[in-house]
C-alpha cells in the first residue's frame, strides 16, 4: 500500500514523459515510438585487438544525442529518475537466449570517494533489478584505486590508467562460473577488459559484456 502511494506522488510531482521528446507517456522511462525507433541500436561491438580478456559485449544504444544527455543527467547532476530510461533498454535486449549460460550479473565498481560523491553507483542502479529478475547479482569486483576518466586519455595513458585498478572482492570465488558485467558505457573497452582479466585470473569460464551505451560499433 505505501508503494502504491508513493508511486502515485511520484507520478503527481513528475508526470511520465518520454525522455527524448517530452511527449506524454504511460510510465516513467517509457520511450514514445519516434524517439525508440531513432535511439534503439542493439549490437555486438566490435572489439580491438587490445581486448584480450572479455569474451564479447553488448550494447543497446548509440552514445550520443539524448542517451549521452540521460547517463550526464545520472551520473553528474544525480537525477535518480533517468535510470529508468536506461532500464527500458533492459527489458527488451533482444538475444536472451545467447546469455542462456549465465551464472551471475556483476557490475563494474566506482572508486570509493567517486560513490560516496555520487551517492549511488549508477550501473547497479540500471541494472540490479533486471539482472536479479534472471540471475544472481553480486558486487564481486572493487576498485582499489582511483583512475582519472577514460575518455579524455590518449589509448596509452588509458592503458596506464587502469592496469591494476580493480581485484575480487573478498572472499568471492570466480571459479568456472559465467559472469555477465555490466557498465553504463563502454568508450575503448579497456576498463572492462581489466575487470574480466582480474576475473579470469580468479578461475571465472567466461566474462560477457553489457552496456546501455556506445560510440563504438
Amino acid at each position: 500500500m505505501l508503494k502504491r502511494l508513493q508511486e502515485m506522488g511520484l507520478r503527481l510531482l513528475y508526470p511520465p514523459h518520454c525522455p527524448g521528446c517530452g511527449t506524454s507517456v504511460d510510465t516513467q522511462g517509457q520511450w514514445c515510438s519516434a524517439c525508440w525507433n531513432r535511439i534503439w541500436h542493439p549490437r555486438k561491438l566490435n572489439r580491438s585487438q587490445s581486448i584480450r580478456h572479455l569474451d564479447e559485449c553488448y550494447c543497446l544504444t548509440m552514445y550520443q544525442g539524448v542517451i549521452r544527455h540521460v547517463l550526464h543527467d545520472l551520473k553528474y547532476h544525480k537525477i535518480k529518475r533517468q535510470a529508468a530510461a536506461c532500464q527500458s533498454f533492459l527489458w527488451q535486449f533482444p538475444w536472451m537466449q545467447r546469455l542462456a549460460q549465465i551464472d551471475i550479473v556483476m557490475p563494474v565498481p566506482l572508486a570509493p570517494e567517486k560513490e560516496k560523491e555520487r551517492g549511488f553507483n549508477q550501473t547497479e542502479l540500471i541494472f540490479h533489478a533486471w539482472a536479479e529478475y534472471h540471475w544472481q547479482w553480486i558486487n564481486g569486483l572493487q576498485r582499489i584505486r582511483y583512475t582519472n576518466a577514460q575518455w579524455q586519455l590518449s589509448q596509452k595513458q588509458r592503458k596506464d590508467n587502469i592496469k591494476r585498478a580493480f581485484e575480487v572482492k573478498g572472499s568471492f570465488y570466480a571459479g568456472k562460473k559465467h559472469i555477465l558485467l555490466v557498465d553504463d558505457i563502454y568508450t575503448t573497452g579497456m576498463t572492462m577488459d581489466s575487470c574480466a582479466k582480474v576475473l579470469k585470473e580468479k578461475g571465472a569460464a567466461s566474462v560477457t559484456g553489457l552496456v546501455i551505451a556506445s560510440s563504438a560499433l
